[in-house]
C-alpha cells in the first residue's frame, strides 16, 4: 500500500451517526501496485457514513528529536493483537533509515484535529489515494472516532479511496507525492489519455485562478466574483474535486448576507449544505449549520453590512 499523507483535515464537532455498513461490508485486499486497499461489497450511496473507527493508537505530537522514543513507548503499552496490526502496516522508502515504529507511524498515520495527537486506524490508514477520490475521512472529536463517508456514489465491488492532498496543479501535486510519499500517482485521473489529460489540466490552472482571485473580488465586484464562484463549481464537479466546494458556497453566501440578498443568501447556504454532507455527512455539524443558515440567513453577524443589492437574478 503506498504511504499516506499526514495532512490536516477539519475536525467535527457534531455526533455522527452510526454507520450504515456492517464490518463485513468492507475488506482489506491486495491491489495492482497499490499493495492493500479497502473495498466495499455492496453499493453505497454519497453522503453516506461508511465506517467510523476507533484508533489502534495514538501517538503525541512531540519534537522530532522525540518520536522515536515516545512512539516506541506507546506501542509497549498496546495489547499483543494490536502490536501485530501496527506492524503490519508498511513504511515508506521516504524513511527507510528511520526506526520502523516511526516509519510507519509518518507513512500511515492521519492528524486527529483538535488535538495535539496522530491516530492509526486498523481500516482507515488502509485506503488508498485517487486524485478523484470517492470518499473523504474526518476527525470527530465527540465520539473519538475517524469518520468516512461517500463523496459520490461507490458500486459494489469498487474500491475506497480518498486524496492524500489537496493541492491543485497536477504535476505539483504528483511531486508532491513522489518526494514526500515515495510513490508515483496512477490513479485514473493521472493516467487519461494525452488530450484528456491537458483539458482537466487547463480547466484546474483556471479553477485555481478563481480561488486566488475570488477574495479581493468579493470587495471590488461580488457580482463578478460571484459568477467566478459558479464557474468554479462548474469545474469541482468536473474534476471531481469535492474538498473546496463548501468554502466556495460559503463565500458566495456570506457576500448575499453582507449585501442583505436574501433569496440568493437562502439559495447559496443550501448548496453548501449540499457540499458539507458529501464530505462530513447529513447530520455533519458543517451540513446542519448551514441548513440552519439557509432557514435563516438574518442570523449570520455580517447581515445587511454592506448595504442592500441583488447579487444575481
Amino acid at each position: 500500500m503506498p504511504p499516506k499523507r499526514i495532512r490536516r483535515r477539519p475536525a467535527s464537532t457534531a455526533t455522527s451517526p452510526a454507520p450504515e455498513y456492517k464490518p463485513s461490508d468492507l475488506a482489506i485486499k491486495d491491489t495492482v501496485n497499490k499493495g492493500k486497499g479497502v473495498f466495499t461489497s455492496v453499493a453505497i450511496p454519497k453522503t453516506t457514513c461508511i465506517i467510523s473507527e476507533k484508533p489502534l493508537v495514538t501517538f503525541p505530537i512531540v519534537h522530532p528529536k522525540a518520536q522515536s522514543f515516545m512512539m516506541l513507548a506507546v506501542v509497549a503499552t498496546c495489547n499483543e493483537d494490536d502490536r501485530q496490526k501496527i506492524m503490519a502496516f508498511g513504511s515508506s522508502s521516504v524513511y527507510v533509515d528511520l526506526d520502523p515504529i516511526l516509519g510507519i507511524a509518518k507513512t500511515n498515520c492521519v492528524p486527529l484535529v483538535g488535538s495535539d495527537q496522530l491516530g492509526l486506524f486498523e481500516t482507515i490508514c488502509r485506503i488508498n489515494h485517487d486524485c478523484r477520490p470517492n470518499a473523504q475521512y474526518f476527525w470527530d472529536q465527540t465520539i473519538g472516532k475517524e469518520v468516512l463517508h461517500a463523496l459520490v456514489d461507490i458500486h459494489a465491488g469498487e474500491e475506497i479511496t480518498v486524496s492524500y492532498s489537496t493541492v491543485i496543479d497536477r504535476r505539483q501535486r504528483r511531486a508532491a507525492l513522489t518526494s514526500g510519499l515515495g510513490f508515483n500517482c496512477h490513479c485514473p485521473s493521472c493516467s487519461l489519455p494525452p488530450a484528456e489529460l491537458a483539458q482537466s489540466d487547463r480547466r484546474m490552472k483556471k479553477l485555481s485562478e478563481i480561488i486566488d482571485s475570488t477574495p479581493m473580488l468579493l470587495q471590488l465586484n461580488p457580482v463578478s466574483a460571484i459568477t467566478q464562484i459558479r464557474q468554479a463549481l462548474v469545474i469541482i464537479e468536473q474534476e471531481k474535486f469535492w474538498a473546496l466546494a463548501s468554502a466556495q458556497a460559503y463565500d458566495a453566501f456570506q457576500t448575499c448576507v453582507a449585501w442583505s440578498d436574501l433569496r440568493n443568501a437562502k439559495i447559496w447556504a443550501g448548496r453548501g449544505a449540499e457540499f458539507h454532507s458529501r464530505t462530513c455527512g447529513v447530520d455533519g455539524d458543517g451540513a446542519v449549520r448551514m441548513k440552519a443558515l439557509e432557514q435563516d440567513p438574518k442570523s449570520h453577524r455580517l447581515w445587511g453590512a454592506m448595504g442592500i443589492r441583488r447579487l444575481s437574478s
